[in-house]
């Protein structure tokens, strides 16, 4: 009888082969294993119906803690991952502005449709409908419809936090490269106003308060955000140039469970490094830039520019530096008032890189005014055209071409 029993035990449990141990249970398998995991020994149970697959599923374990992939089960959500990732991985290594872009995009587009999900248990196709469901818009789900170029931002976000879950172990593998996304297209090339509706517009800004601003836009390609930061000290007049070395703008502050605390319009860093740059000035803009600061220094009382310096260029009647914010606004309110077409203050900046090309500035001069890493972006996204410029430009063709011979047929008909 001993013996009957200790076959028996030897049947329910079996070694195999330094792989672990396996034993039936509640109508399936259990096995056993012993693996390394950082750096100290841990028994892990697994179970399967099918034996076969419970072998394949412990080998594959033991594989991974040889190799340090071993990856525990966590019932982390990714709400919870996206939290601490930002906190750890993000928060002390990006500017603010950036901070506010993750956490506005994680907040509104990704938790509330995955943040409940355990990030062990996202796999492609879930993630793969999501992401079709941002495409092409989900009423059921109380998903919209988004742009190929947001979608883009939202992959990318997703991208960076499983890379960074797969380095930190909490899931085994990233999903997010092999999730299709629509394409994002280069913009048509845009219509815009032509030299003599400019020349209106021109007009209309000057006679406007705080309309300057507008036209050193219009006249140096700078950022909204940039020509808003520009101090005095950054103006050269005898050198006729303008210094480009910071932003302003609005920045909202979360805390560690992204809730907002509070938000303010401060300096920021420049976008990169080729957007810190020096812009000339045309004659005509230098000389009326300068006009307006003599008239500053007077109404402040300085005799000496250097008191100035600190102080912004473009303010408005209470001394508080104008904002992105409110040019947008205001420009639109500029424009109907006077029956002109709409535009927008980045259209300004658009506008200055069309009527570069229009007078031949090499493009990777362009490219250096609008402080672009790379002409490309300046050629595909900034250049546009219009009617007037296009008509002139295609008539200097005729002086090559038109030989003043008609076509053979044609002089048959008129014998």
């Amino acid at each position: 009888m001993g013996n009957e029993s200790t076959l028996k035990n030897k049947s329910k449990k079996r070694n195999t082969r330094g792989l672990g141990s396996i034993r039936q249970k509640n109508g399936g398998y259990e096995g056993r294993i012993t693996i390394n995991v950082n750096g100290k020994s841990k028994q892990i149970s697994l179970f399967n119906k099918d034996k076969r697959i419970l072998v394949q599923e412990m080998t594959k374990v033991k594989d991974e803690a040889q190799n340090n992939k071993y990856v525990e089960k966590d019932k982390t959500t990714l709400e919870q991952w996206l939290k601490k990732w930002i906190n750890v991985h993000k928060k002390p290594f990006v500017q603010p502005r950036t901070l506010q872009g993750y956490i506005d995009k994680i907040r509104i587009n990704i938790i509330p449709y995955l943040g409940n999900y355990p990030i062990q248990s996202l796999d492609r196709l879930i993630l793969q409908e999501y992401f079709s469901n941002l495409s092409t818009g989900n009423e059921k789900k109380s998903i919209k419809k988004y742009s190929p170029k947001t979608i883009k931002e939202i992959k990318s976000i997703l991208n960076m936090a499983f890379t960074d879950a797969v380095i930190d172990k909490v899931v085994s593998d990233n999903p997010i490269p092999n999730i299709r996304t629509p394409k994002v297209s280069k913009a048509n090339k845009k219509a815009t106003i032509s030299p003599s509706e400019q020349k209106e517009l021109l007009k209309i800004l000057l006679s406007e308060e705080n309309g300057l601003c507008y036209v050193f836009i219009l006249n140096t390609g700078v950022r909204p955000g940039e020509g808003c930061a520009i101090k005095w000290k950054h103006y050269n007049y005898r050198e006729s140039y303008i210094k480009i070395r910071d932003n302003y703008g609005k920045i909202v502050y979360y805390d560690d469970d992204f809730k907002k605390i509070n938000s303010t319009y401060e300096e920021k860093e420049l976008k990169t490094s080729s957007s810190y740059r020096t812009i000339p000035l045309q004659f005509w803009l230098n000389k009326i830039i300068f006009l307006y600061m003599l008239h500053t220094m007077k109404e402040k009382g300085y005799t000496k520019k250097e008191e100035l310096d600190n102080d912004y260029i473009f303010v408005n009647k209470l001394g508080n530096t104008l904002t992105s914010d409110y040019l947008w606004a205001t420009l639109d309110k500029i424009l109907k008032r006077h029956n002109f077409k709409h535009l927008s203050v980045y259209d300004l900046r658009h506008l200055f890189a069309t009527r570069c090309v229009d007078v031949n500035i090499p493009i990777n001069q362009i490219q250096h005014y609008l402080g672009h890493a790379l002409a490309s972006t300046t050629m595909d996204y900034y250049v546009g055209y219009d009617e007037e410029t296009n008509k002139a430009e295609i008539e200097k063709l005729d002086s090559i071409n038109n030989i003043h011979i008609l076509p053979k047929t044609l002089c048959k008909n008129n014998v």
